[in-house]
């Protein structure tokens, strides 16, 4: 649910629609944002791509002034407290996120730029370099690899496996 006061999305409800958190969730934001651009994209739905197109702007905008630090993006905020953890998932949402900005905004030159820091960020601090392995669940603010598994039912590679494919289509096209 999208909170136009506060540029971002809501992401959990108590029965009457009211959120239960102040949160905001800069990697659902920036997923949400970019998501829903492809799918008006393949729908074709003009009229409703038009109402949403100030949505999905301001998601990507509000992301790229709130959460984008020293070339990565910041894990969420709990009402003043800042969790800075960069997270695997996060950090692949917000590459496709701002690469998607840089295309449907002409001239917006520092999403792409954001879009090869983070990049970088990934390769030096995410990439888990032994062979075969995986990316790391995330890092501290120091770029230390977070103390989590590789794998478990919340860390898979769905979420960097599907940027890898989302960036490679986009760039192919352009």
């Amino acid at each position: 649910m999208y909170n136009r006061e506060e540029g971002r999305l809501e992401v959990f409800f108590d029965r009457e629609w009211r959120s239960l958190l102040d949160l905001s969730s800069y990697g659902h934001d920036i997923e949400a944002a970019w998501l829903t651009d492809r799918t008006l994209s393949v729908l074709g739905e003009e009229g409703l791509a038009e109402r949403l197109s100030p949505v999905t702007r301001n998601l990507t905008e509000q992301v790229y002034r709130r959460a984008y630090r020293e070339g990565s993006l910041l894990n969420e905020k709990e009402g003043e407290r800042v969790d800075t953890d960069r997270i695997w998932w996060v950090q692949a949402e917000a590459m496709v996120g701002f690469y998607n900005g840089f295309e449907r905004q002409e001239g917006r030159t520092d999403y792409l730029e954001a879009v090869l820091s983070i990049w970088e960020y990934v390769k030096g601090h995410i990439l888990d370099p032994r062979e075969g392995s995986e990316w790391f669940w995330g890092a501290d603010e120091t770029g230390k690899p977070l103390e989590k598994p590789l794998a478990d039912p919340w860390k898979c590679p769905y979420h960097n496996g599907r940027m890898c494919l989302e960036l490679l289509g986009r760039i192919k096209k352009s």
